[in-house]
């Protein structure tokens, strides 16, 4: 049964049925080209208003194509709040919504003058954040160069600096488990909560990739999951996950939605999607239940899903697979871990090992 959206502060509503055309907020010219669009609950951008009038419309429609092209939306908020930085070393108010004024600027812009950017931003962050602000005025100038808007982005030139990843927090194998078990089966929300934290570890899920699942995400018969995400993948869950799905599936999940045509695999309190702050709260619940003493997060559970895997054997590539890497680079955090056969392999194939020079 379809609704009416009522006003709201928010932009856009994520408990508003799927596929209803929605009603935008047009007072700000940069939201034409968004009015007449279809979204999904799960895909939609929140914006509160008050946010909205004091947004640059090029920067609006820039945030619009990445949410085109499936970015999440913490990474949308990282990049609008990186191109504020940006506005305001040029010495322009994000408010102004002058489009034009913003172009004249970035096309005065040379190579150097970036430069000069990145060494005031050298002054306040470390590698890791200036190479986020980097991404951002990248694909930023390179939207609006693809756009037409400006001959050549200036960015063009610009490397990523250096970063040495730290080796990533985990739990041990007994702690996982721990945690898995600790939810009660023998109520609907502990059978939700074990399904959740069962696929988290399985498949090595971000937690907005978990929320994000829907039913039709599911083929227990294959025991494979599909991730809707930037990079759409297909990736295997365990018979455990799948063991704990099938009674979720049938006596809990079913009771909990506000909306019964609802599409969506773990509803929260309210009966809609669960939201990052629920689950946050039911890992740290459970995690003490446990008797779990360590930092614990869902990250830290995704590290810990692939150094297992890693320990038993699995390559790099694989977990880059599963991850939905695009580079090889990006697993670099796991490289200390060593395969259990590492050593023995290396000095049985390579030419000087321990192996081939006992003879000599």
């Amino acid at each position: 049964m379809s609704r009416t959206p009522k006003p709201s502060t928010t932009l856009l509503h994520l408990a508003w049925p799927r596929k209803q055309k929605l009603i935008f907020h047009t007072r700000h010219r940069g939201f034409s080209a968004f009015r007449q669009q279809t979204y999904s609950s799960k895909q939609i951008l929140i914006f509160p208003l008050d946010q909205l009038n004091l947004m640059q419309p090029l920067v609006l429609e820039f945030l619009d194509s990445l949410h085109t092209k499936k970015y999440s939306t913490n990474s949308i908020q990282s990049h609008r709040l990186d191109l504020r930085k940006f506005l305001k070393w040029l010495e322009l108010d994000e408010e102004d919504s002058d489009s034009q004024k913003l172009l004249v600027q970035i096309r005065k812009l040379s190579s150097d003058d970036i430069e000069n950017y990145l060494a005031f931003l050298r002054e306040s962050y470390k590698p890791r954040t200036l190479a986020r602000h980097i991404s951002s005025l990248r694909l930023f100038l390179d939207h609006l160069e693809l756009s037409g808007l400006i001959k050549t982005s200036p960015a063009h030139h610009l490397r990523f600096p250096e970063i040495i990843p730290d080796a990533p927090e985990i739990l041990s194998t007994e702690e996982v488990v721990a945690l898995l078990e600790a939810p009660s089966l023998a109520h609907y929300l502990g059978l939700r909560d074990r399904a959740m934290l069962e696929l988290l570890y399985s498949s090595g899920l971000k937690v907005n990739e978990l929320l994000g699942l829907d039913v039709e995400d599911l083929f227990l018969d294959l025991e494979f999951l599909k991730v809707r995400s930037k990079r759409e993948r297909m990736v295997p869950m365990t018979s455990t996950a799948v063991e704990v799905l099938r009674p979720y599936l049938e006596q809990a999940r079913a009771g909990r939605l506000l909306h019964p045509e609802d599409s969506c695999l773990f509803p929260g309190r309210n009966g809609t999607r669960m939201s990052r702050v629920g689950f946050w709260s039911m890992i740290k619940k459970h995690a003490l239940r446990a008797g779990i003493t360590s930092r614990i997060n869902p990250r830290i559970l995704r590290h810990s899903f692939a150094v297992h895997l890693l320990q038993n054997g699995i390559d790099l590539t694989d977990i880059k697979q599963l991850f939905g890497y695009v580079s090889l680079d990006a697993t670099l955090q796991y490289a200390h871990v060593n395969r259990p056969d590492f050593f023995k392999v290396y000095h049985e194939l390579h030419p000087r090992g321990q192996k081939n020079t006992a003879g000599e």
